[in-house]
């Protein structure tokens, strides 16, 4: 669940609820802080009834589209009725002074009384959110139709939000001319491989409990606050195929079995704290960063580990201001506490950008540098982008800087991170700037590492000729949210020998299934399957970014076994259908296709054809 998003949406429906039962109406517009003296009896009955039909035209119409399959902002409501209903709600509580009190305890209550969410729920995400929603709302005086802009991205465009408004370009400098360009060789001409291990999306939940339902009335389940039942459907020891997190048992049974192999470097892309995003703190979040870091120091003590930032990482969920936001709702207790924790991987020119923004870069070898980005100057619900979304924190500059720095000193890069380019959580101003930087140093950039999604998949980069020039792999997750066997990535890359790419030679994936592991007995311990090596699984003669453009046509083009087999692992082995149907799969390879947030229908255009 995301917490920003669930905070509107349980403003969304009290404020509809209040829009339908409360009367008189006096006006809702952009004008609606005008004094309730400038409007008589009839203007407000008038107004009212014009509300009312709205209400009632937008309600009756079923087609409308709702939201990306398996996205958790998904409330279904239509467009109008959110622009009618949160123009009324703001209007209500708007002061003169431009604050809005009362309106956070308003929501509660009819948050209870609607019993849109528990108590508790209804309680936690609103004292999360009530400074920030308050500050952001006070100090940008958003309207209903951009409050639903921000909702309803896709089928509630609003042009007058910032980051829609504002385009912005980052300066590429020409390119140098060298004779550095990815020149990928067969397995047969590398002398020298490295083993690399992704970890992400943990999601570890101190309070899973086996025995307690797997169906519960709140956004995450099989915890400790639900009865326990004997129901065969019930929360297994080792996990659960439901709305539920990570035992703390099962990711110290996958660090132990991990240990036992041998890695030249870890990826970590992020997001460590359980979906309970109403019942968190800061200091719980701090907490959480430091056990499990403790943890991986523990089980890998001589590796070294690359972290990247998640958007569940802060208090509330996706709550990133830049630099320039000071005091209460600064996020300089995170930062500080992700230079402490990483410290024992990072040198002290990366820790320095980590302290200020949550990036960094580290020269790993001669010749190699990984680039750690902070995906939530993109992320689409961290709300404090609205105030100025140009290039936030510069990062996209700094990068540039690095790039232009690597590439005159030939060296390859890797780029981690959280949000991928092409997700819709992505603003796509701030992804189509990264899309270019991809492309302008394609010689330089020989692969990217993402999480985020939960889902086994891939985004593929494209030049304005149509030509593929770069791949970014999204990892599965170590949680079972939702519906979902935990699972991990293996790497096979070009390195550490003179001539070394960095490039990715192969990639295997690890799941644990479920299903067998909780029908062992309970003194037996379940081992991790090998799920597939793309490779193989794929029929490719190499993981190039063109070899992967190819064959995503030619699953375009028919219902071969192949892409079939790439749905099953999408879904780390537990698929919702037999088998993807056609809007299914063009879902898919359109997600592949798009590297670039929100330009889906000219990327994916041969697709409808």
């Amino acid at each position: 669940m995301c917490g920003m998003i669930f905070f509107i949406k349980i403003l969304l429906l009290t404020s509809l609820f209040v829009s339908v039962f409360s009367v008189p109406l006096r006006v809702i517009s952009k004008q609606a802080a005008l004094r309730h003296d400038d409007f008589s009896q009839d203007d407000e009955t008038m107004e009212y009834s014009k509300i009312m039909s709205k209400i009632a035209v937008v309600g009756s119409h079923s087609d409308e589209a709702l939201f990306k399959e398996n996205s958790l902002r998904g409330i279904g409501l239509k467009c109008s009725a959110c622009k009618v209903a949160l123009d009324y709600a703001l209007w209500k509580f708007r002061q003169p002074n431009g604050s809005y009190n009362g309106l956070p305890e308003f929501i509660d209550s009819l948050c209870k009384r609607l019993e849109i969410e528990s108590n508790v729920v209804c309680d936690g995400i609103v004292s999360a959110y009530k400074p920030v929603v308050l500050t952001l709302l006070r100090d940008l005086q958003l309207t209903g139709a951009e409050v639903c802009g921000l909702i309803l991205p896709t089928t509630c465009y609003s042009p007058d939000l910032s980051w829609n408004k504002m385009k912005w370009n980052v300066t590429l400098p020409p390119k140098i001319q060298t004779n550095s360009s990815v020149q990928v060789r067969s397995n047969h001409g590398v002398t020298s491989t490295l083993k690399v291990l992704q970890l992400s999306d943990i999601h570890v939940d101190a309070k899973y409990t086996p025995g307690s339902t797997i169906d519960c009335s709140e956004p995450l389940c099989c915890r400790d606050n639900k009865a326990t039942t004997t129901n065969p459907n019930s929360a297994g020891y080792w996990g659960s195929l439901g709305s539920c997190d990570t035992p703390y048992w099962t990711l110290e049974l996958l660090l132990k079995h991990l240990s036992k192999k041998t890695y030249d470097y870890i990826i970590w892309t992020g997001d460590l704290p359980a979906h309970n995003d109403w019942g968190q703190s800061r200091q719980d979040q701090v907490t959480d960063l430091y056990n499990l870091t403790t943890l991986l120091l523990q089980y890998f003590p001589g590796t070294q580990i690359f972290p990247s930032l998640g958007n569940h990482e802060s208090f509330p969920v996706n709550n990133f201001p830049p630099q320039y936001i000071n005091g209460s709702n600064s996020v300089s207790w995170l930062y500080d506490a992700l230079q402490k924790a990483w410290s024992p991987w990072l040198p002290k020119d990366a820790l320095e950008t980590v302290s200020k923004s949550g990036f960094y870069t580290v020269l790993v070898r001669p010749k190699f540098r990984i680039v750690s980005l902070n995906m939530n100057y993109c992320n689409q619900q961290n709300w404090w982008m609205l105030i100025n979304p140009v290039d936030p924190n510069r990062e996209l500059e700094w990068l540039v800087a690095v790039l232009t720095q690597a590439e005159k000193m030939g060296e390859k890069v890797h780029i981690l991170g959280h949000i991928p380019p092409g997700s819709s959580d992505c603003l796509p101003v701030w992804s189509g700037n990264y899309y270019k930087i991809v492309n302008r140093f394609k010689d330089t950039i020989t692969a990217q590492f993402f999480g985020h999604t939960h889902f086994d998949e891939m985004e593929i980069f494209y030049d304005e000729n149509g030509v593929a020039t770069n791949v970014a792999y999204i990892a599965p997750s170590v949680t079972t949210y939702a519906d979902l066997h935990p699972g991990y990535r293996e790497y096979t890359m070009d390195g550490f020998d003179t001539g070394s790419e960095w490039t990715v030679l192969d990639h295997d994936t690890f799941i644990l299934n479920l299903t067998e592991a909780n029908s062992l007995p309970k003194d037996q311990n379940p081992t991790w399957k090998y799920l597939y090596s793309a490779k193989s699984a794929y029929n490719l003669t190499d993981l190039t970014p063109s070899s992967w453009a190819s064959r995503v046509e030619s699953w375009s083009s028919d219902y071969s076994s192949y892409f079939q087999t790439y749905y099953y692992h999408y879904y780390k082995g537990n698929p919702p259908a037999k088998t993807c149907d056609a809007a299914c799969k063009q879902k898919l390879l359109c997600d592949i296709k798009t590297a670039k947030s929100g330009d889906s229908d000219e990327l994916c255009a041969s697709l409808y054809t």
